[in-house]
């Protein structure tokens, strides 16, 4: 009891307020995109015109300017602390069930429930599932190439660590910060010269023109946690860093987007040798790391404690992320007839995706074959 007592006490909960507050933005991005905004998913019902789509792109810009980042940060420094306290075999047979089986369930029955519900419920295609599951043309990773990529990142941590390299450096300072968001913009825009926004890896899913970040972000996580960098991050700095990201949100895109794109619409911000592709990939990084260091700062002031409700959903969080395409496509054919405008049908339904995606994890977790898996 007493050793439980103080692993609660040392325990971050605003890391795992934060997992949950990130999971759901994943969920709503996704969601946002069938109902009107930018972007690749199973189901798209619908476009906005510019410039109503302008919210809407505010909305995922935001997002993945930082959320998936911000994953793999976290990911990052929990994989330091678990392989500190772990023999590397340990560590790594917990990785490949918690990591390998969800994404295996995913790539051969997970992908083709959801292209099944698709096709079957909203296209009224005369399809199987069995014969979707069967097919090769059907196997994906899809949004779970996050946990494909993690599972290679770790692997390669886990070599680097075997050779004991440690980085020792304090936390960097504002330049250091601005300057490594400009630097990353700048690789990031370049990258997507050849390969713009929206191209992906064949066949792992993996989306070129994001990925600079989320690696630079992997090793910047077990930096952190090699030199304990959370502790600097103070909610007056977390203040700072969060109003430095409104302006940019709420001032800067809105502008960029309007004049950059109210003649030939979003399609010059994706990539190529543009204004509006340079200053994106900069107003990016720009973002991502301000909103980073800013929602750490808010959380560890005001959200560094878990009731019961807070506590399961932070233990949902995993299984939210696995589960959540098929249940987002359901959701969407249940109310297909639903006819109002995209924006308030998005605005709507979310309350009900959310809830349905936190309260199958729960139950599936329940499940003693997925328990410790998820």
């Amino acid at each position: 009891m007493q050793t439980r007592k103080k692993s609660e006490k040392s325990r971050l909960f605003y890391i795992d307020n934060l997992r949950i507050f990130l999971i759901s933005l994943v969920v709503l991005h996704h969601f946002s995109i069938t109902y009107g905004a930018p972007g690749g998913w199973y189901y798209n019902e619908s476009q906005a015109d510019f410039p109503a789509i302008i919210p809407l792109i505010i909305f995922v810009a935001t997002n993945q300017s930082f959320f998936m980042g911000m994953f793999f940060l976290v990911s990052a420094y929990f994989s330091a602390a678990s392989l500190k306290r772990k023999t590397p075999r340990q560590f790594l047979k917990t990785r490949l069930i918690r990591l390998g089986i969800p994404l295996l369930m995913f790539f051969f029955l997970l992908n083709p429930l959801t292209i099944f519900i698709h096709h079957y419920f909203i296209q009224n295609e005369d399809i199987s599932i069995f014969g979707l599951i069967a097919n090769p043309n059907a196997w994906g990773f899809g949004p779970m190439w996050f946990v494909e990529a993690l599972l290679i990142f770790t692997l390669i941590f886990l070599i680097i660590r075997l050779l004991k390299i440690k980085v020792s450096a304090k936390f960097p300072s504002t330049l250091l910060i601005l300057l490594s968001a400009i630097l990353i913009g700048l690789i990031q825009f370049t990258i997507r010269l050849k390969f713009p926004v929206g191209w992906s890896i064949p066949f792992t899913n993996f989306q070129l023109p994001y990925f600079i970040q989320y690696i630079f972000l992997f090793a910047i996580g077990i930096i952190a946690f090699q030199n304990n960098w959370l502790k600097s991050v103070s909610f007056k700095k977390g203040v700072r860093w969060f109003a430095f990201a409104q302006i940019l949100i709420l001032v800067v895109l809105p502008l960029v987007v309007y004049f950059g794109g109210k003649e030939n619409g979003t399609e010059a911000f994706s990539g190529g040798f543009t204004w509006q592709s340079f200053s994106y990939a900069v107003w990016e990084q720009l973002t991502g790391f301000s909103l980073i260091i800013g929602l750490t700062g808010i959380f560890k002031k005001y959200f560094n404690g878990q009731g019961k409700i807070a506590k399961q959903l932070s233990e949902s969080a995993y299984g939210v992320f696995v589960f959540h395409a098929p249940i987002l496509v359901a959701v969407s054919a249940l109310f297909l007839e639903w006819q109002i405008p995209q924006i308030l049908k998005f605005v709507s339904l979310s309350p009900i995706a959310l809830l349905t995606c936190f309260g199958f994890a729960r139950l599936a977790k329940k499940l003693p074959i997925l328990n410790k898996i998820l």
